[in-house]
């Protein structure tokens, strides 16, 4: 799960509410404990009492959101987010953690998760390019893998792109995340679409996942992600794709903005994973 859709006061209490929903593994928003996403510097003792429960409440940390707007057009805004990035990919090594997301970001300013029509200009291209330059360069430091996403609004919002970034750099420490909800443009969320754009994704990007998102979507001309269970996303096909490019990662369930849904959610994923192993 993505440790801000549960909201707890503190570290411990977070670590046994995500054990309790019935959780194994967590993507990890600094926010969730600090007052920020990505501090420059950190609380003492507040890194070891993450470990510590986590540890604790056997809840794996497989990914930290190191994500800033890798594409604002503030040379300055993207300055200071490689060096909150910098912070936070240190805190990850110390967590045990080899894996950072990151977002391709997107030139409107008030945020990077919403559209702005500057975002397929070439100067963008460039300025995603410099900034991958700039994270990669955290990531050989301190030993770490980053996650890029396909996202409708950001720079990389296409299978397409996502390769056209991956081959431009040809390294072992940038990876996908890949999250089916993401992979739909505006007026594509119909059932009839689901296999094809999920086929032409692992096509180009299924032998680069590192982590598999679980997030929904529902029907529609709009882009309205959900829960998982709750819109067309075909979580069983989906596992069969993962099988065939022999991912062995978890599933980490997304989307969720109302802990109400997070047992309806389990419980359905379980189901899907449980039939899907049973299918000779």
């Amino acid at each position: 799960m993505y440790s801000v859709e549960m909201k707890r006061p503190t570290t411990g209490e977070l670590f046994r509410a995500i054990n309790d929903a019935g959780f194994s593994q967590v993507q990890f928003d600094f926010s969730s404990v600090c007052d920020e996403q990505m501090p420059l510097r950190f609380e003492p003792n507040l890194i070891q009492e993450i470990k510590t429960q986590s540890e604790r409440n056997k809840v794996e940390i497989v990914a930290v959101n190191g994500t800033f707007n890798m594409i604002h057009p503030s040379t300055q805004e993207r300055e200071n987010g490689n060096k909150w990035f910098a912070s936070v990919a240190e805190a990850s090594r110390e967590l045990g953690c080899e894996f950072v997301t990151l977002c391709t970001g997107s030139r409107n300013t008030k945020s990077m998760w919403a559209w702005h029509e500057d975002n397929q200009e070439f100067k963008a291209w460039e300025d995603i390019l410099t900034s991958t330059d700039k994270v990669l360069e955290q990531a050989e430091r301190y030993d770490l893998i980053l996650g890029i996403e396909c996202e409708p609004n950001n720079c990389v919002n296409s299978p397409e792109r996502a390769r056209q970034l991956l081959d431009t750099f040809r390294t072992p420490r940038l990876k996908i995340i890949m999250d089916i909800a993401n992979l739909f443009q505006k007026g594509q969320a119909q059932k009839e679409n689901v296999r094809p754009i999920m086929d032409n994704a692992f096509n180009l990007l299924g032998n680069d996942i590192y982590l598999a998102h679980g997030k929904d979507i529902k029907e529609g001309g709009n882009l309205i992600p959900t829960y998982a269970g709750d819109g067309i996303v075909d979580f069983e096909y989906f596992l069969e794709k993962l099988d065939q490019v022999d991912y062995t990662g978890g599933m980490l369930l997304h989307g969720i903005h109302d802990e109400s849904f997070f047992s309806e959610s389990v419980a359905f994923i379980n189901d899907v994973i449980d039939k899907h192993k049973r299918t000779p």
